[in-house]
């Protein structure tokens, strides 16, 4: 439904018309900037990468390059519609390519959210300093990628030089996608792997984890159950032991509720996001993230850029 606000709001009768929020610069040249310690956590900055990453997921090689508004709100309006049938006029191809990876494109659909959940790991006040050791960043539940890019950013902001970070996804369709434009940005890649299976995270044995992202924890809405959340968090403390013991986790933790049990649950990394004995493991419905502290119920997320498109 957020996404579907959105994009009502970007698609309006004045398509070619760029709100303020909106800069020249390419995607690549928005995402330098929030990297450079030297330049403020900008909100329109984060929304203009949101906006722009939306459309160079679609279109290859758009990182690169200054987009027109007026194309990126197109494209906007054709996603609305991408699950109904064409109208005249309509690109056959580019309609399919976001059938194919419209999972993954309903995430980037609600930009004003995904700036936010961007802006929260970028800014994630506890996040890692550079004490010589090289920054390893992970996530578990990496669909757009967008996670990897925010954890970049911190990184280079706290200043590491030698920055990891690494996705795992186990559907072909988007994975392929997300990490070919993840790597192309120069943001780390995404490894083609089911992160609720332990031998996934191979590669991560004996490195000292610097942060651990949840894509899917901030970026769905929909229950949780052992494939799309407790079997990645068990599979990965399994695999990766005391090697995460100084990481620090986005999000902190989530607010979900049982409907069988009646009653809220805390799933945070000390009780390795497991629901407590006695709570099932299906049907817990998130309510709310917690974020530097705060407990953020999940419709309020991307709200602080609502402004930005009045």
């Amino acid at each position: 439904m957020q996404a579907r606000n959105f994009t009502a709001s970007i698609c309006g009768s004045e398509l070619g018309i760029a709100p303020e929020f909106y800069s020249s610069e390419s995607l690549a040249d928005d995402i330098e900037r929030l990297c450079d310690p030297d330049q403020p956590l900008d909100d329109a900055r984060f929304l203009n990468v949101a906006v722009k990453y939306f459309f160079a997921y679609v279109h290859d090689g758009a990182h690169l390059e200054r987009v027109e508004y007026g194309d990126i709100a197109s494209l906007f309006e054709r996603f609305s519609r991408h699950l109904s049938l064409n109208e005249p006029g309509d690109d056959v191809e580019l309609m399919n390519l976001m059938r194919q990876w419209s999972p993954v494109l309903r995430v980037l659909a609600d930009a004003p959210r995904a700036a936010h959940i961007m802006r929260a790991v970028a800014g994630q006040v506890d996040a890692p300093r550079a004490m010589g050791g090289p920054y390893v960043g992970v996530d578990i539940g990496a669909g757009t990628g967008i996670m990897l890019l925010a954890q970049q950013i911190q990184a280079r902001r706290n200043g590491f030089a030698d920055i990891r970070t690494l996705g795992f996804q186990s559907d072909p369709l988007s994975g392929e996608r997300t990490h070919d434009l993840v790597h192309s940005l120069g943001m780390g890649g995404v490894m083609l792997a089911d992160p609720a299976r332990e031998g996934a995270y191979g590669m991560l044995r004996g490195r000292p984890v610097s942060h651990v992202a949840n894509e899917m924890a901030a970026g769905i809405q929909q229950t949780l159950d052992h494939g799309n959340f407790f079997g990645k968090y068990e599979a990965f403390f399994t695999a990766v032991g005391d090697a995460s013991d100084r990481a620090i986790f986005f999000p902190e933790g989530i607010i979900a509720h049982s409907g069988a049990e009646g009653m809220s649950v805390i799933l945070t990394r000390e009780n390795g996001f497991s629901a407590p004995a006695g709570c099932g493991r299906t049907g817990l419905v998130p309510q709310a993230l917690i974020l530097g502290g705060e407990v953020v119920p999940v419709h309020k997320l991307g709200q602080d850029f609502y402004a930005y498109l009045t």
